[in-house]
């Protein structure tokens, strides 16, 4: 019987890091490999939350002392997806992410241009908890899109963003008043 229970919690636990492999092809819906140029190179990394948190549970450990509100964060992400295409530069794959965003229902939190890339944050939400959060990162020719499943309250993000910005102003005030002491 122990062999038994053994044998079944190995199969469940190869299951499990088998859905982590790092993949040549896409692994998410809105970029097939059909729809991609024959030159581009595709890599894809899927991480279920027992994984990554087996991994980072020492590092939200150090994040409760530094910044306990970026741990409880981090706390509260379930799986995550990462997609890197690199060398596409004939589709359109970033208006497909589009569309495939406003067929899903995601909401556009904040898009950023920086270096001449655009970063697009996008959350999908269920009642007051924001269960999906995807990234897309475009440049000419490199895209990376990142899907991150979770639980994290909307409250509990307005609270983050308050603390990092009271955090970036006393920054900023201490750097004036070092300038004025000199």
């Amino acid at each position: 019987m122990k062999r038994f229970i053994g044998i079944i919690c190995a199969a469940i636990l190869l299951i499990n890091l088998q859905s982590c492999i790092v993949k040549r092809g896409a692994n998410m819906d809105f970029a097939k490999r059909s729809n991609l140029s024959k030159d581009a190179e595709i890599v894809s990394v899927n991480v279920p939350g027992i994984l990554m948190k087996s991994f980072i549970r020492g590092e939200i450990q150090e994040l409760k002392e530094d910044d306990p509100a970026l741990a409880l964060a981090v706390k509260k992400i379930k799986k995550i997806k990462l997609m890197a295409v690199s060398g596409d530069n004939k589709t359109n794959l970033y208006e497909k992410f589009n569309t495939y965003l406003i067929d899903n229902d995601f909401e556009e939190l904040m898009s950023i241009y920086s270096d001449g890339a655009k970063i697009s944050i996008n959350t999908k939400t269920k009642g007051n908890k924001i269960k999906t959060i995807m990234l897309g990162i475009t440049d000419q020719e490199d895209h990376v899109f990142v899907d991150l499943k979770s639980n994290i309250d909307i409250n509990e993000l307005n609270n983050l963003i308050e603390h990092y910005q009271e955090t970036k102003e006393g920054k900023q005030r201490h750097s004036t008043s070092q300038i004025e002491i000199q």
